[in-house]
């Protein structure tokens, strides 16, 4: 700061700072124009009025207005438009209208009456509502679900809540006997699927809620093998027949969680006739197994015997 080079440098600095200064302060007291999206909050509605349809969750709303004015909104969290119940008019039953003069009324009293409010978006708000207590429902999933080959839906499909309150006008609600998710299409899965499904409800209908959680249970398919007596079916009378191998190796999949939990009775057999009575070998069967079993196989295929009389 001694030399002559650092106090020049000094001196700019500042200047610097107090131009910069002088410019925000300009910059704030100029006009400017913001586009917000407000929140809707409805008050004061009477505890039995439950809205049918027309509760946009925002409006849109383009402000001009001085940037010290709007900065607060800028650095801050963007305010809530409040409408009373007192505000709507009520041209018909079961029907509620704020007009555009009223919704531009409620924008003036939020950001201040020097404001100039440039568009609004819904340029106004229409309201249906019912005072008549929901009707529960019970839903239905809607769901064409596809796994990968490894994996296979094991489980029941369960909701968040399988059944909601329909509510309606003039009772209409009564003749609806299920709501129906809409379509959830999911393919190559490996593992379970949770979903947000929307209800579809019929028009000048409201659900509450309007959307389920759907899971969806699927297991990956492991390995197992078990070792099964082999046993004889349709044997000539006062016969029995002796196998090489005695035993079987069944290997099949089936889904994890039941990999320590899988005692479902299993048989092996082979089918003895006079059309195979000059074959040396006969092939091994397996009984009827559990729907979950999936790719079943039996080593050996086939095996040599010996008929004996008893």
């Amino acid at each position: 700061m001694r030399t002559v080079k650092g106090r020049n440098a000094l001196t700019f600095v500042v200047f610097l700072v107090i131009s910069a200064v002088f410019w925000v302060l300009m910059a704030l007291n100029d006009e400017v124009q913001k586009d917000y999206k407000l929140p809707l909050k409805f008050t004061g509605f009477p505890e039995n009025v439950t809205i049918i349809a027309g509760s946009h969750p925002t409006v849109n709303v383009t402000v001009k207005d001085k940037g010290s004015t709007l900065m607060k909104y800028s650095w801050g969290r963007t305010p809530t438009l409040t409408v009373r119940y007192e505000d709507f008019s009520r041209p018909g039953n079961n029907h509620l209208v704020l007009t555009q003069a009223q919704l531009n009324a409620s924008l003036r009293n939020l950001f201040g009456a020097g404001a100039l409010i440039q568009g609004v978006r819904p340029d106004s708000l229409s309201i249906f509502y019912t005072t008549e207590p929901g009707i529960p429902v019970r839903v239905r999933v809607d769901s064409d679900v596809r796994t990968s080959p490894e994996a296979v839906p094991f489980g029941r499909v369960t909701l968040s809540a399988d059944t909601v309150m329909l509510y309606s006008i003039d009772g209409k609600g009564r003749k609806v006997k299920e709501l129906v998710t809409a379509p959830i299409v999911l393919s190559g899965l490996t593992d379970t699927a949770r979903v947000e499904a929307v209800l579809q409800v019929p028009a000048g209908m409201r659900a509450v809620p309007s959307t389920v959680k759907v899971t969806i249970p699927v297991e990956p398919l492991v390995s197992k093998t078990r070792r099964v007596p082999v046993s004889a079916k349709d044997l000539p009378y006062g016969t029995h027949i002796v196998t090489f191998p005695s035993m079987v190796d069944v290997t099949y999949l089936l889904p994890k969680s039941m990999y320590n939990q899988d005692l479902a009775p299993m048989r092996a057999f082979v089918k003895y006739s006079g059309d195979n009575a000059a074959s040396k070998s006969l092939p091994v069967e397996v009984s009827q197994m559990p729907q979950y079993y999936r790719v079943v196989s039996v080593s050996p295929e086939k095996v040599e015997y010996v008929l004996e009389q008893d």
